[in-house]
């Protein structure tokens, strides 16, 4: 399932504005893993399986739109949008009462442990980010990725908004479904399992962040299977991007 989401989020992505354009990737990359497994559990608890049946059936009208009607998608975001939103909705509603929430990583978890030390490495990644943006001419010209951020504030804005949403379902995929998944039979294969294909998605990345990418795909694995959350990573992965894409436009 969760290669399925990767795979397809990768092919069958659109090209709009960055709001939509994220919004998109996060019903691939986070809705689908997310009411599949409320489906599975509620199948496995016979209970709650109407509303996880109706959240599933959404976000897969979603994807199979994309495939037979692409102009749709792309065209008509107050149309999926909402069909989306209903999706998860529903789909996190049934993990709520099954009281799977957090055995997927989708709740605070051990936010002692981990809210002091994301905020930590959020201080110290923000001003290296923006060092290494401002001293490496490859990533000054790389980001922000959307020529118009390039030029305009509100239109920066507007592209890390984006990201925000995008990263949402970016991480939910592999800090959440995926790591905690796998987890369940093999902590250190999950680590690896997240990491790979996370390290594989930055390959067309300027070659210092395509290193990068592995390292820091197994340590946030070994975190977030600590802090028992997706949500650490989120915001650390968004602040990052905030503040490469600002130092992006500045230089």
């Amino acid at each position: 399932m969760s290669f399925f989401a990767f795979f397809f989020g990768e092919e069958q992505g659109i090209r709009a504005e960055p709001l939509v354009y994220g919004a998109w990737r996060a019903v691939v990359h986070g809705a689908f893993p997310l009411t599949a497994a409320a489906l599975y559990e509620a199948i496995v608890a016979r209970r709650e399986r109407l509303v996880a049946g109706l959240g599933a059936a959404l976000i897969a009208a979603c994807l199979l739109a994309r495939l037979l009607d692409p102009p749709l998608i792309r065209e008509n975001p107050t149309i999926w949008g909402p069909a989306a939103l209903l999706g998860v909705a529903l789909g996190a509603f049934a993990l709520r009462r099954l009281g799977l929430v957090s055995a997927w990583g989708l709740g605070l978890g051990d936010w002692r442990f981990w809210a002091p030390r994301a905020g930590a490495a959020i201080a110290l990644i923000v001003p290296s980010a923006v060092a290494l943006v401002a001293n490496t001419p490859s990533l000054a010209e790389f980001y922000p990725t959307h020529k118009a951020a390039r030029g305009s504030l509100a239109a920066l804005a507007e592209q890390m908004l984006g990201i925000g949403v995008d990263f949402l379902g970016w991480e939910l995929l592999f800090r959440g479904f995926m790591l905690h998944g796998i987890a369940r039979r093999d902590p250190v294969l999950a680590i690896w399992a997240q990491a790979i294909p996370f390290a594989l998605l930055h390959f067309d990345r300027p070659q210092v962040e395509s290193v990068l990418s592995l390292f820091g795909g197994l340590l946030a694995g070994w975190f977030c299977l600590r802090a028992r959350s997706f949500w650490p990573l989120f915001l650390i992965h968004w602040a990052q991007m905030i503040a490469v894409a600002s130092a992006g436009f500045v230089w």
